[in-house]
C-alpha cells in the first residue's frame, strides 16, 4: 500500500519534471499500449534510466513496470523506492558474475507473475544503454524470456509491442522526445511452431523483432555518418518541411525527416562514398566558420531573411527590456539548483548515457528542496503562509516562462551578431551563404 502511494506521488512530480525537461515529448500509436492481456514492450536503450521514466510517464494510463540493472539496487531504502517504481532487477555477466546470473530465476519468477496479472513490463531488447543513433544486435535474452513467459501462462495471449525511443540533443535540457510505438505482435503466432523447433522460432521472433524496431528508430549503419546526418539535418529541414507542408511542432514530422536524410546517406554510401565524403568536408567546415562568428545555421537560413532586420532586432530587444522583471525573477528563483545540478553532474558523470538520467533526477529534487527553502524564508520573512505561498508559486512561473524568454533572448543575440557582420564583414556573409547552398545541392544531387 505504501509503496503503490509513493509511486503515485513520484508519477505526478515526474509528469511536471519531464513537461521542464523535455521542450516537445510526443507518443505515437499509444493505443497499441492498451492491447489487453499480459504485455511485454520492446524497447532501444539509448538514454539510461530517463528512457523507462519518460516512456511511463507519457503513456500513463497504463502502469508500465520495467527490468533494470540488478547492481542498481542495494540492501535498505534504495531497493524500496526502485520498486516503488515498479523496477525489476535484472543481473548481467558483467554485473554480478554467475552469482549474480543465477539470481534471474527469480527475477523470471516476478516477471511471469506480473504477466500472469496482465501486467505491462519493459525489457530493453539491446541489452546495453549506448547513445547511438541505431539499433543495436537483440539479446537471446530477450526470446528466452519471451518464450518463458509464453510457457508459463495459463493463455497463449502474451503480446510483445515494439517501441523505438528518439531523442534530439539526448544529453541536454530541453531537448525532445519521440516514442514510436509499433504494430503488436501476437506471440501465439510463434507458439505453434515452437515445441517443434524452438531455435529456429526463437531465431525467426528476434528477427522479426529486429526489422520492427529499426522501423521506429533512426537507424544509420555507420556511426562515423552521424555528425554529417546531424548536419545536414540542421541545414535541409525547412526545405525539407516546407515542400511537404509539414508542422514545425509535430514530432513525427522530425523523425519522417530524419529518416529521409538518413536513408539517403545510410544507400549512398555504399554507391556513391566520394560524394558523402566531400558532403562531410563541406559541412564540417561550414559549421567551423559559423562557430567562428558565433553564429547558428537558421541565422544563415534564407526562409528566416524576415527576421534578420534592425526592425525586427528592436522589436526583439523591445520585448527582452519589457520582460526583464520576469526573467530576473524565473533567474533568481531557479539559478542556484539549475548551476547546482550542472555543477553535481560534471563532477560524477562520466557517461553521455547516464547525464540527462542524473541531471533530471537530482534537478528534480534540488528544485523542490530549493523551493522549500524559498517557502520557508518567505513564512519567516512575512509570518503569512498565503504571502509564503503567493512568492513560491510567482517563482515558479517566472521560471516556467523562462525556459521560454531564454532561447528567445539567445536568438535575439544572435540576430544581433548577423547584423553586425552584414556591415562589417559581408563577404563572410555572402561565403557562409555560399557554402549552404552548396551543401544543399550536392545533397539534392543523392535524391
Amino acid at each position: 500500500m505504501v509503496s503503490k502511494m509513493l509511486w503515485h506521488l513520484l508519477k505526478y512530480y515526474l509528469c511536471f519534471v519531464i513537461a521542464v525537461f523535455f521542450k516537445r515529448s510526443q507518443v505515437k500509436n499509444a493505443k497499441y499500449l492498451k492491447v489487453k492481456g499480459p504485455v511485454i514492450l520492446a524497447v532501444n536503450h539509448p538514454n539510461a534510466f530517463m528512457d523507462p521514466v519518460a516512456l511511463t510517464t507519457l503513456v500513463y494510463p497504463p502502469r508500465l513496470y520495467y527490468l533494470a540493472r540488478g547492481d542498481a539496487f542495494k540492501k535498505g531504502i534504495i531497493t524500496f523506492l526502485l520498486e516503488s517504481l515498479g523496477i525489476i532487477p535484472i543481473f548481467r555477466l558483467q554485473d554480478g558474475g554467475k552469482d549474480g546470473l543465477k539470481k534471474n530465476d527469480e527475477t523470471y519468477k516476478r516477471v511471469n507473475y506480473l504477466l500472469n496479472r496482465n501486467k505491462k513490463i519493459i525489457i530493453f531488447a539491446e541489452g546495453i544503454c549506448i547513445q547511438e543513433r541505431r539499433l543495436r544486435p537483440l539479446k537471446k535474452g530477450v526470446a528466452r524470456m519471451v518464450f518463458g513467459a509464453m510457457e508459463s501462462l495459463n493463455e497463449n495471449n502474451l503480446t510483445v509491442v515494439p517501441v523505438g525511443i528518439n531523442y534530439t540533443n539526448p544529453s541536454h535540457f530541453r531537448g525532445s522526445i519521440f516514442c514510436n510505438v509499433g504494430k503488436p505482435i501476437p506471440m501465439v503466432e510463434y507458439m505453434n511452431s515452437y515445441s517443434q523447433a524452438p531455435a529456429k522460432i526463437m531465431n525467426q521472433f528476434l528477427a522479426d523483432l529486429t526489422a520492427s524496431m529499426k522501423n521506429l528508430i533512426i537507424h544509420i549503419n555507420d556511426k562515423h555518418n552521424e555528425d554529417v546526418i546531424k548536419h545536414l539535418e540542421e541545414i535541409y529541414k525547412s526545405n525539407y518541411f516546407k515542400k511537404h507542408h509539414y508542422q514545425t511542432k509535430n514530432l513525427e514530422y522530425d523523425f519522417l525527416f530524419s529518416n529521409y536524410v538518413v536513408d539517403v546517406i545510410n544507400k549512398q554510401e555504399e554507391i556513391q562514398p566520394d560524394v558523402i565524403k566531400q558532403i562531410k568536408t563541406k559541412t564540417t567546415l561550414y559549421f567551423k566558420e559559423l562557430q567562428q562568428y558565433q553564429l547558428k545555421d537558421w541565422l544563415i537560413n534564407p526562409h528566416n531573411s524576415h527576421l534578420i532586420h534592425s526592425r525586427t532586432y528592436l522589436i526583439r530587444l523591445f520585448l527582452i527590456c519589457l520582460s526583464f522583471p520576469i526573467y530576473i525573477s524565473g533567474v533568481l528563483g531557479s539559478y542556484l539548483p539549475y548551476k547546482l545540478t550542472n555543477f553535481i553532474s560534471s563532477k560524477k558523470v562520466k557517461k553521455n548515457e547516464f547525464k540527462d538520467s542524473f541531471n533530471m533526477g537530482i534537478g528534480a529534487l534540488l528544485f523542490l528542496i530549493n523551493y522549500i527553502i524559498i517557502f520557508s524564508i518567505s513564512k519567516l520573512l512575512f509570518q503569512n503562509i498565503w504571502i509564503a505561498l503567493f512568492t513560491v508559486c510567482i517563482l515558479i512561473i517566472c521560471s516556467w516562462v523562462c525556459l521560454y524568454l531564454s532561447p528567445f533572448r539567445k536568438k535575439t543575440w544572435g540576430i544581433s551578431r548577423v547584423l553586425k557582420l552584414k556591415l562589417s564583414n559581408p563577404d563572410a556573409l555572402n561565403r557562409l551563404t555560399d557554402k549552404r547552398k552548396e551543401i544543399i545541392a550536392l545533397f539534392e544531387a543523392l535524391t
